[in-house]
């Protein structure tokens, strides 16, 4: 009866929705509460893996008694958190993992790919994937064939090749080519961009315009910022800089001595003075 949400009555239901004692919200946390009770049996684990509710049907897969054929019903669920809680557990079987590992929701193949229980073949199949987190979760996973490490430790990018050097399990030939990439020692934790921001300056680093280009798409503003003051940032990255919603970033594109004069020109009409006046200088000095 819980289980079918049959524990009150339409009539019920109605007046204590007016009386603001029934939300959804209530509903849920009675369901949630089912999920965990011992005594479901497979009748009852049936009928919640059809609950309207994404987040009920994404907690069964916590439960170790989901019965074999609720498995693959839950991995092709419609819904993305649902198929995204069966690509994390540790209980999912490899065929089910496989067929995840082709899913349109590249959060979803992610898992996959930092799911232990994932195969090398399927880590071989997620190595080629178009999106490079997930390649990162493949060359961090401990399955991963030493000749897919091989493959990844020459990938195009940065993350990537520092993944395949921090898996414990990469033939020491490879990390001995990627160390580099390892900056000691670490005071701190922080993240690889910002890490290992310092190989931009560095002279020996022989993929900087690959670099840069990811740097600027960073997810931390100053490693954009410095990005985009570097005199080797590609002009197609500079040309998107100088149309940053963010106005030190327009500045650092207005001040890399690298900014060909037709993006000076644009930034000569900035909104931002401090923008404008580094543009002005530079044209100026173009000119003499």
């Amino acid at each position: 009866m819980l289980a079918a949400r049959e524990f009150v009555k339409e009539p019920e239901k109605e007046e204590l929705r007016d009386a603001g004692m029934f939300s959804g919200c209530n509903i849920e946390s009675v369901l949630e509460a089912l999920v965990y009770n011992n005594s479901l049996n497979p009748q009852i684990l049936a009928i919640l893996a059809l609950d309207p509710s994404p987040k009920i049907r994404s907690m069964l897969v916590r439960r170790h008694d989901l019965s074999p054929e609720l498995w693959p019903q839950l991995a092709a669920d419609e819904d993305e958190e649902v198929r995204g809680a069966i690509a994390s557990s540790t209980n999912c079987s490899t065929s089910i993992l496989q067929t995840l590992a082709s899913d349109s929701y590249t959060e979803i193949r992610q898992k996959v790919a930092a799911n232990r229980n994932t195969t090398a073949n399927t880590l071989e199949f997620l190595s080629q994937d178009l999106n490079s987190q997930v390649r990162e979760k493949v060359a961090v996973n401990a399955n991963t064939a030493a000749s897919i490490l091989e493959q990844l430790a020459r990938d195009e990018q940065v993350e990537v090749r520092l993944a395949v050097a921090q898996n414990p399990n990469t033939p020491t030939s490879i990390r001995e080519s990627l160390q580099n990439l390892i900056v000691q020692p670490y005071t701190r934790e922080s993240s690889p961009t910002l890490r290992f921001l310092s190989r931009i300056y560095n002279p020996d680093t022989d993929d900087l315009p690959t670099l840069l280009s990811e740097y600027a798409q960073s997810a931390n503003a100053f490693v954009r910022f410095v990005a985009l003051m570097h005199p080797l940032t590609l002009i197609s990255i500079l040309a998107e800089g100088a149309g940053s919603l963010s106005w030190l970033e327009r500045c650092a594109v207005a001040d890399n001595p690298s900014t060909p004069v037709e993006i000076l020109q644009s930034l000569d009409r900035d909104s931002n003075r401090i923008a404008r006046a580094i543009a002005q200088t530079h044209l100026q000095n173009s000119l003499e």
